[in-house]
């Protein structure tokens, strides 16, 4: 079988072409190997200016329709919608993964959302990226499998044999990785740190990642306020190897925000035995509650995620993050994950 994998924006690297990467890696692992074709779409950040590409997309589409089997069209934005019916138009049968949610402007908009959901429709199935994502938008009624996602191989290992597990200290280590904002919950983390140094119940947290000058300027004057410079560490972007590490390093990932329908960095930290503490966010909600974890109230987020671990000793805590990362692993091995591939393209190519 002959596979075209649609979509991304390597100028703009993120989820979604991590997505890609992972699953042409995986498929190509397969016995026999699965011959994929990566094809970016490059609509990333470009609105209507992407649209200008179709016409030559359609040509290209028509010449690798003669020698693939499937085109699997990975849909984040209204341009990606447009190739599920190009890869029709051009004669590959076509399987779609919608990489959004309830809060995107593709739902937010009521004219866009009629239109991506007649676009998908083209298609001859579709892949979920977690339980009740058809349920969190507007999708059409065609055959659905929920595949999950790709996650580095190197996540996919059983890390109790590494150094720093084995010499984890008594107290709790956090961590919360992300574009600092307030969005993604960077400030309930150290509201949620404030409330752990007022208990008296010894932590240590790392913060990875960036932001803006405004909102770095922010994060430090809230740690200095209140007082946590000795216990908060902040880390900048880190490879994935380096990501690996410090997840299998920490306790707990905090991940208290309001905008990730599909927060891939929690189902990273559940495949390294980190415990996970996130909102009712739909697929955050699914990973924790299929695999592990404890959800907070978007009502009140520091403190009820405060509520949740003061119950909780950090043996507790670390014993219920290996038992959800032997079932994540076991969930997201790459063989599972390949199968669900091959079985969805060989319905699209069966399909009436």
């Amino acid at each position: 079988m002959r596979l075209c994998l649609i979509g991304g924006t390597p100028s703009h690297p993120g989820g979604l072409e991590a997505f890609c990467d992972r699953a042409r890696a995986a498929l190509a692992s397969a016995t026999p190997p699965i011959d994929v074709d990566l094809i970016a779409t490059n609509t990333a950040y470009r609105g209507a200016r992407a649209l200008l590409d179709l016409p030559m997309a359609l040509v290209r589409l028509r010449r690798l329709a003669r020698s693939h089997d499937v085109a699997w069209v990975q849909v984040s934005n209204l341009p990606d919608a447009f190739y599920v019916a190009l890869a029709r138009i051009a004669g590959m049968r076509v399987l779609a993964t919608p990489h959004f949610g309830a809060n995107s402007a593709v739902q937010q908009k009521v004219l866009r959302r009629g239109l991506v959901r007649w676009l998908v429709g083209r298609a001859d199935g579709i892949l979920l990226l977690f339980r009740g994502q058809d349920h969190e938008i507007m999708l059409p009624d065609l055959p659905t499998t929920v595949l999950g996602t790709f996650l580095p191989q190197s996540a996919l290992r059983d890390g109790e044999a590494d150094e720093t597990v084995q010499r984890r200290p008594r107290h709790l280590r956090l961590l919360h990785a992300a574009r600092f904002s307030a969005e993604k919950g960077t400030f309930h983390m150290l509201a949620l740190c404030a409330q752990l140094r007022a208990a008296h119940i010894p932590f240590e947290a790392r913060l990875v990642g960036r932001s803006d000058p405004a909102t770095m300027d922010s994060i430090a004057e809230a740690i200095r306020q209140t007082g946590l410079a000795d216990v908060v560490e902040q880390i900048d972007w880190l490879d994935e190897a380096a990501m690996q590490q410090q997840l299998r390093s920490a306790d707990v990932l905090v991940h208290l925000s309001a905008i990730d329908s599909f927060p891939l960095i929690v189902l990273e930290a559940l495949a390294a035995d980190c415990l996970p503490v996130v909102l009712p966010m739909a697929g955050a909600r699914d990973m924790v509650e299929a695999m592990g974890g404890l959800l907070a109230d978007q009502a009140d987020p520091a403190c009820t995620a405060f509520d949740r671990l003061a119950e909780l000793t950090p043996d507790q805590v670390r014993a219920m993050g290996r038992a959800a990362g032997e079932r994540t692993r076991r969930e997201y091995g790459w063989p599972f994950m390949i199968q669900r591939v091959l079985t969805s393209c060989q319905r699209a190519l069966e399909r009436v």
